[in-house]
Protein backbone atom coordinates (compact mmCIF):
# COMPACT_ATOMS: atom_id res chain seq x y z
CA UNK A 1 0.00 0.00 0.00
CA UNK A 2 1.11 3.54 -0.69
CA UNK A 3 -0.39 6.88 0.32
CA UNK A 4 -1.63 9.37 -2.23
CA UNK A 5 1.06 11.86 -1.24
CA UNK A 6 3.88 9.32 -1.69
CA UNK A 7 2.43 8.07 -5.00
CA UNK A 8 2.26 11.65 -6.32
CA UNK A 9 5.88 12.23 -5.29
CA UNK A 10 7.01 9.04 -7.01
CA UNK A 11 5.09 9.85 -10.19
CA UNK A 12 6.62 13.33 -10.31
CA UNK A 13 10.08 11.84 -9.82
CA UNK A 14 9.47 9.24 -12.53
CA UNK A 15 8.19 11.85 -14.98
CA UNK A 16 11.22 14.04 -14.35
CA UNK A 17 13.61 11.09 -14.74
CA UNK A 18 12.04 10.06 -18.01
CA UNK A 19 12.15 13.60 -19.40
CA UNK A 20 15.84 13.94 -18.61
CA UNK A 21 17.06 10.40 -19.30
CA UNK A 22 15.51 9.86 -22.72
CA UNK A 23 16.67 13.24 -24.01
CA UNK A 24 20.19 12.66 -22.68
CA UNK A 25 20.49 9.09 -24.00
CA UNK A 26 19.05 9.99 -27.38
CA UNK A 27 21.44 12.90 -27.84
CA UNK A 28 24.41 10.83 -26.74
CA UNK A 29 23.53 7.94 -29.04
CA UNK A 30 22.93 10.22 -32.02
CA UNK A 31 26.30 11.89 -31.44
CA UNK A 32 27.97 8.50 -31.09
CA UNK A 33 26.39 7.30 -34.34
CA UNK A 34 27.95 10.21 -36.20
CA UNK A 35 31.40 9.07 -35.10
CA UNK A 36 30.82 5.33 -35.25
CA UNK A 37 31.83 4.62 -38.81
CA UNK A 38 28.67 2.61 -39.55
CA UNK A 39 27.12 2.92 -42.98
CA UNK A 40 24.69 5.71 -43.75
CA UNK A 41 21.91 3.13 -44.12
CA UNK A 42 22.53 1.66 -40.68
CA UNK A 43 22.90 5.12 -39.15
CA UNK A 44 19.57 6.19 -40.71
CA UNK A 45 17.79 3.11 -39.34
CA UNK A 46 19.22 3.64 -35.88
CA UNK A 47 18.37 7.35 -35.94
CA UNK A 48 14.80 6.48 -36.95
CA UNK A 49 14.57 4.06 -34.02
CA UNK A 50 15.84 6.74 -31.64
CA UNK A 51 13.20 9.15 -32.95
CA UNK A 52 10.53 6.51 -32.38
CA UNK A 53 11.80 6.01 -28.83
CA UNK A 54 11.56 9.76 -28.25
CA UNK A 55 7.99 9.88 -29.58
CA UNK A 56 6.91 6.90 -27.50
CA UNK A 57 8.54 8.41 -24.46
CA UNK A 58 6.53 11.60 -24.94
CA UNK A 59 3.35 9.52 -25.16
CA UNK A 60 4.30 7.65 -22.00
CA UNK A 61 5.12 10.93 -20.27
CA UNK A 62 1.65 12.26 -21.10
CA UNK A 63 0.03 9.08 -19.75
CA UNK A 64 2.02 9.52 -16.53
CA UNK A 65 0.98 13.19 -16.28
CA UNK A 66 -2.67 12.25 -16.82
CA UNK A 67 -2.38 9.60 -14.11
CA UNK A 68 -0.77 12.13 -11.79
CA UNK A 69 -3.62 14.57 -12.37
CA UNK A 70 -6.23 11.89 -11.74
CA UNK A 71 -4.58 10.82 -8.49
CA UNK A 72 -4.00 14.41 -7.34
CA UNK A 73 -7.68 15.20 -7.88
CA UNK A 74 -8.86 12.04 -6.14
CA UNK A 75 -10.09 11.81 -2.57
CA UNK A 76 -8.63 8.32 -2.27
CA UNK A 77 -5.59 8.27 0.00
CA UNK A 78 -4.32 4.68 -0.19
CA UNK A 79 -3.38 2.81 -3.35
Amino acid sequence: MITRKELIKRLRDDINTEEVAVALYTKHLKDTLQLSGVSDDVRKKMTDLLEKLTEESRTHEQVMKDLLTTIANSNRDVY
